[in-house]
């Protein structure tokens, strides 16, 4: 079951004015989704043990802090999913690509889904999903090629239980369920592993000429 919440507004007229909250209940009691978190937000929240260091998988953002930084930054944007108020159970964050990366070349075109993850306490209840929805709700996504990089040294297979091929799959199937497709490039760190993989989800005002300049930088071809 689901219950819509008004609009959260802490930066009024800003980025995050339009952050939208969200509550749900799962079998581990009610979880609040809560996107285009501001900075400022994170100060009272804490990690959920599902979230952490584990024997073969470390969580991908490790600390409650990173989020504040990821949020001060440019048209990011911060989804949490929340229990008990203040228990972080799973986070989708989204940024510009950095400087140092093959996708800055083409400036703001390229935006990426950086990190989802989601306690292992809380999954079975497609939190996963409903971040990943709720983030790309917003008419900001027509304008962009939309990205993301799965690589398979950040994925749970303990616990999950699956092989890298399936999670693959399971990852595959998650953001297929929003437009993404699968794509092909020669990016060093992509193709290091045959599980490893990349789907864009591309925006409905990206015009055939900026298609095009990503088409080509997939494979770092320099245009004339």
């Amino acid at each position: 079951m689901e219950r819509f919440l008004t609009s959260f507004s802490e930066s009024e007229g800003g980025w995050h004015s339009d952050g939208r909250t969200l509550v749900l209940a799962t079998p581990r009691g009610e979880v609040t989704v809560r996107t285009k978190c501001p900075p400022g937000s994170f100060g009272n929240l804490r990690m959920e043990d599902g979230l952490g260091h584990f024997a073969h998988y470390s969580s991908i953002i490790k600390t409650v802090g990173a989020f504040e930084e990821i949020a001060s930054r440019k048209q990011s944007i911060v989804t949490m999913a929340l229990a008990e108020s203040n228990l972080i159970a799973g986070y989708c964050v989204c940024w510009y690509p950095a400087a140092d990366e093959r996708w800055s070349a083409l400036g703001e075109l390229m935006y990426e889904m950086a990190a989802i993850e989601v306690s292992r306490n809380y999954r079975g209840a497609d939190l996963a999903g409903i971040m990943l929805g709720n983030t790309l709700q917003y008419d900001f996504f027509e304008d962009k090629i939309a990205y993301m990089v799965g690589f398979s040294w950040h994925w749970d297979l303990e616990g999950t239980g699956l092989n890298p091929a399936q999670y693959r799959q399971k990852m595959m199937r998650l953001y297929g369920r929003f437009g993404f497709r699968e794509v092909y490039t020669n990016e060093p760190n992509i193709a290091l592993r045959v599980e490893n993989v990349m789907m864009i989800r591309v925006g409905s005002r990206v015009s055939a000429e900026d298609q095009l300049r990503f088409r080509h930088l997939r494979f770092g071809i320099k245009r004339p």
